[in-house]
C-alpha cells in the first residue's frame, strides 16, 4: 500500500511538474508571424478565432480557408454571415467540415481537405492553450506538411482558468503519449 501512495505522489509531482512547464511555454508563444502557407486552417470553439482567421486570408497569407468542427445544425449562409467576409471571398476561398466534435476529428477532417486540394503547408488557428495539443494531433495525421502555429489570445496570468488549463494539459499529454506509442496515422501525405 505505501509503494502505491509512493508511485501516485511521484506521478503526481510529475504531472505537476509539466503543467508548470507548459504554463511557462504558453507565455512564450507569438502568433504565426507573415510567413504565407497553402491553407489556413482553423479549429472551432473559441472566441475570435474565425475574425482572426478572415483577417489572415484577407491578408493574402494563404488562397484557401477551412473551418473544422463547424455545428451540424449552422447552415454555410449562417457561417458565411457569422464571418463578415466578402462574397467574393466566401465563394472562392472558405470551406467548412462538420463532421469533428473534437481535436482528433479537426485532424482527420483537415487531413482529408487537404489531401483532396494536395496541399503543402497550413497555418493553424486554434486558441493558445488549445495550440500544443493541436499541433501534437495534426502531426500525427499529416507529419509531412508544413505547420505554422497561429495562437489566438494572449497569455495573462491574471486571466488563467487553472482548472480549464489543467485539463487541457491533461489531454496534451494523452495526445503526446498516443503520438508517441503509434506511428503517424497518414504516410500517404508528402512535402
Amino acid at each position: 500500500m505505501r509503494s502505491l501512495l509512493k508511485i501516485i505522489i511521484f506521478l503526481g509531482l510529475i504531472w505537476f511538474g509539466g503543467f508548470l512547464w507548459y504554463i511557462d511555454q504558453l507565455s512564450y508563444k507569438p502568433p504565426g508571424g507573415t510567413q504565407k502557407t497553402d491553407a489556413i486552417v482553423v479549429l472551432t470553439g473559441g472566441q475570435n478565432r474565425l475574425d482572426v482567421a478572415v483577417k489572415l486570408l484577407e491578408a493574402h497569407l494563404a488562397e484557401k480557408l477551412y473551418i473544422s468542427g463547424v455545428d451540424e445544425k449552422v447552415t454555410r449562409e449562417e457561417l458565411l454571415i457569422l464571418l463578415g467576409s466578402s462574397p467574393d471571398l466566401e465563394e472562392c476561398c472558405i470551406e467548412s467540415g462538420n463532421k469533428a466534435v473534437d481535436t482528433v476529428g479537426n485532424a482527420i477532417e483537415t487531413m482529408q481537405w487537404v489531401e483532396l486540394n494536395n496541399f503543402k503547408s497550413l497555418r493553424v488557428v486554434t486558441s493558445l492553450e488549445h495550440m500544443p495539443r493541436a499541433i501534437v494531433e495534426f502531426k500525427r495525421f499529416m507529419p509531412n506538411i508544413v505547420l505554422i502555429e497561429h495562437p489566438v489570445g494572449r497569455w495573462r496570468p491574471e486571466n488563467i482558468n487553472y482548472f480549464n488549463l489543467s485539463q487541457e494539459y491533461s489531454k496534451y499529454v494523452v495526445s503526446l503519449l498516443r503520438a508517441k506509442i503509434s506511428s503517424p496515422v497518414s504516410e500517404g501525405i508528402s512535402a
